[in-house]
């Protein structure tokens, strides 16, 4: 059996943690081009999703939040 030296020790070091780096970067990247493939593919168009039986109310007529306060002159 040859003897290693350190600068293949180094380089194997180096190999490993450049590996770890792009793993750490394009797994995620992996991750959610699955999840849009995945629901993509679960979820037919012609089906509706969620509850089918659930009444939504419908929205506010008013915001509830005022930017500016309503300006009203006292006589």
């Amino acid at each position: 059996m040859p003897a290693k030296r350190w600068s293949d020790f180094f380089l194997y070091l180096g190999r490993v943690f450049i590996l770890l780096i792009l793993l750490a970067v394009l797994l995620p990247k992996l991750m959610a081009v699955c999840n849009i493939w995945m629901s993509s593919f679960l979820h037919n168009e012609q089906k509706p999703i969620g509850n089918p039986l659930r009444v939504e109310a419908p929205g506010w007529g008013k915001f509830v939040f005022q930017w500016f306060p309503p300006v009203h002159k006292e006589r």
